[in-house]
């Protein structure tokens, strides 16, 4: 490096370290207690924006279990109804207080990670303060239609409209940001416009592979998947894949680490193809350094979801030092990479995907370090810059903006000075009056005299 060019990183540097220190609001519909790959992003964001000085203000849908288990001081629930088909989420039904919170702390910035009622909010607090938002798509609702209805006609219906409303909320925003290239080109073609993406990243200091002296089961290969376990997931095919990689692979044994509505459907479907011997359902494991012990001791990772916007646990899996056989599509093949760091396999098709992790086994010794790589990209230290990049960049856009408060505070500033000019040119004409009158009324009486 040159003398140049060490000034000039040097001049960046310092920008950077100069740049003011935010009071930022998080606006969502689901956090701690509960766990699921937002709740995980956040956790995540908002711990490594506060290591570097920035001030986190979340606002959630809850209850009253939500504020017992969570008495962080600056997180504030509001009263919220279950979502039926998935009683993990909630609902937020009354938003009010919300505006008070954000004028109280003086944000300077607003961050919603929700389409819903706290996403609504958001919006409103923007408007009525003159703050900037931005809007996270985290989640593609779009294909969730299956918790609403099982008809194939309505679901598509629902489709066309859940992305009519997401084009209407999303550019509402100031700046939409994705996790992934893929999602990006989706949102483009459905008309949300001022799209950036920004992965979500992850604490590589505890995803990581295993230390040298650890040593890992011997005598089974493990096949692991970590993440919820709903209909979306795919795992559909995992399952009845399996007894195809266990006629190619001794000693084989699936791990499935997570929790959600669709659990006892998949170990039913495990029992009815018979190979429920070949599986370990865990259930939900809410310790970081429990998950990451998972992914340590497995071999490699499995991934059939059709639902990702980018795939946040294949993601950790690899930091880990695990190769992945994933499904090829929607956000996957972002960072699953043939030959590197894994195997695409179609989703629907149940030989493939056993081929695929039959090979993603068998290869995984020269993948390991392609997917250590991998994951080392994601973490929470990089994202974070690019995340503050665009918080900067919006705040720079909207340098100046008047909330509509401010404005109907400037009518009425004005009308008061207004009024107080009336006040003065009444007086003074009064006077002048006064003035005039005491003059005419002297004239009379000199006139009188003469």
């Amino acid at each position: 490096m040159n003398g140049d060019q060490i000034h000039k990183s040097h001049d960046k540097k310092q920008r950077t370290q100069n740049r003011k220190k935010l009071r930022i609001a998080f606006f969502t519909e689901t956090y701690l207690p509960n766990i699921d790959g937002v709740v995980i992003a956040l956790v995540t964001m908002r711990k490594e924006l506060e290591s570097i000085g920035h001030r986190i203000w979340v606002l959630s849908s809850g209850d009253e279990k939500s504020k017992k288990e969570n008495k962080d001081p600056k997180v504030s629930y509001y009263p919220s109804v279950t979502f039926a088909p998935y009683p993990q989420y909630k609902i937020a039904i009354y938003t009010h207080g919300a505006r008070d919170i954000l004028e109280k702390n003086k944000i300077d910035l607003i961050h919603s990670h929700s389409m819903g009622p706290m996403g609504m909010s958001a919006i409103y607090c923007s408007r009525m303060l003159g703050k900037p938002v931005i809007g996270t798509l985290h989640t593609n609702i779009q294909d969730a239609t299956h918790y609403i209805t099982s008809v194939k006609l309505a679901q598509e219906f629902m489709k066309n409209t859940i992305w009519k409303y997401l084009n209407l909320y999303y550019n509402q925003c100031d700046m939409t940001i994705v996790p992934s290239n893929t999602i990006a080109k989706l949102c483009r073609e459905n008309g949300i416009k001022n799209v950036e993406v920004v992965p979500t990243g992850i604490d590589t200091n505890n995803f990581k592979p295993a230390s040298r002296g650890k040593v890992k089961k011997k005598g089974r290969t493990n096949v692991l998947y970590v993440g919820r376990l709903v209909k979306e997931k795919n795992l559909d095919v995992v399952i009845k894949s399996s007894l195809i990689v266990a006629e190619k692979i001794k000693n084989i044994h699936f791990t499935i680490v997570g929790a959600g509505p669709a659990k006892e459907y998949y170990e039913n479907l495990a029992k009815q193809e018979g190979v429920d011997h070949l599986f370990t359902f865990i259930g939900l494991i809410k310790q970081q350094k429990e998950i990451v012990k998972y992914y340590q001791e497995a071999d490699v990772f499995v991934f059939p979801s059709i639902f990702e916007t980018q795939g946040l646990s294949g993601i950790e899996a690899m930091a880990c030092g695990l190769p992945v056989a994933g499904a090829d599509y929607l956000a996957i093949p972002d960072f699953v990479k043939d030959k590197y760091n894994g195997y695409l396999f179609n989703p629907f098709d149940v030989d493939d995907c056993a081929n695929k992790i039959v090979k993603t086994i068998n290869d995984r010794a020269k993948l390991r370090k392609g997917a250590i790589e991998t994951g080392r990209r994601y973490s929470s230290k990089k994202c974070t810059a690019e995340l503050l990049n665009v918080y900067y960049k919006v705040l720079e856009e909207n340098k100046g903006k008047k909330g509509i408060i401010a404005e109907l505070t400037s009518v009425r500033e004005k009308v008061e000075i207004v009024q107080k000019m009336q006040k003065r040119i009444e007086n003074a004409g009064n006077k002048m009056l006064t003035k005039l009158n005491k003059d005419y009324l002297k004239r009379i009486q000199i006139l009188r005299k003469i």
